[in-house]
């Protein structure tokens, strides 16, 4: 029965988890405490933790939200795209604005909660399997080298973006987008070919 009231206005759970989300976003999660959102969204505690069972909870949905909405885009995207370098630089700017609207300490506040992390250990599995496909069309379309173990360069790019997430120095010394910029400029750069290395070179002129 508790489920069931928890979930029972889906209208009004969208607004709060649109309205978290940039709570989170813009604070860093460990700053926004289910006080503070209550009292934005001019509610009560009792009525918030009757649609989420705790901030864990609330975060997860918000992930979800985040997850399908970035999906989405991504789909609409290579719905477009003439070829799969369109789509990395159309990803690329809406990565780079997204991550400006983000507290830093988000990425590293998300460590603390085991079910979204979980959930987000899901996605890049899942992903990781769709990359693969995506790597090899761009081998067809002549962009893509043919001598890459694209598994291993997943690998490195992954290593590479959750090593800097995990170490609060360099959190400190470089923001999550020079790091973004600095792997679409020296590692997408490595696996293209000449044809693809031109079209790179091209958009980051405009950028």
């Amino acid at each position: 029965m508790e489920a069931i009231d928890r979930h029972s206005n889906s209208e009004q759970r969208k607004r709060v988890i649109a309205m978290v989300g940039k709570m989170f976003a813009e604070q860093g999660i460990r700053k926004v405490r289910m006080d503070d959102v209550a009292s934005a969204l001019g509610m009560s505690k009792r009525t918030l933790y009757e649609m989420f069972a705790d901030k864990e909870e609330l975060l997860l949905e918000c992930m979800k939200v985040n997850q399908e909405r970035k999906s989405e885009y991504a789909a609409q995207v290579a719905a477009k795209a003439n070829n799969v370098l369109e789509i990395v630089f159309c990803l690329y700017q809406n990565g780079m604005e997204e991550m400006k609207k983000v507290h830093p300490s988000m990425y590293r506040d998300i460590k603390k909660y085991p079910k979204v992390c979980e959930f987000l250990n899901q996605r890049k599995a899942q992903s990781a399997k769709k990359s693969k496909d995506f790597y090899e069309v761009g081998v067809r379309q002549g962009l893509l080298r043919t001598d890459i173990n694209f598994d291993i360069f997943q690998f490195l790019v992954d290593l590479s973006m959750s090593g800097f997430l995990n170490d609060e120095m360099l959190m400190e010394r470089w923001t999550l987008a020079d790091v973004l910029d600095t792997v679409v400029r020296v590692h997408i750069r490595g696996i293209c070919t000449e044809k693809g290395q031109r079209m790179l070179d091209e958009f980051l002129k405009e950028k």
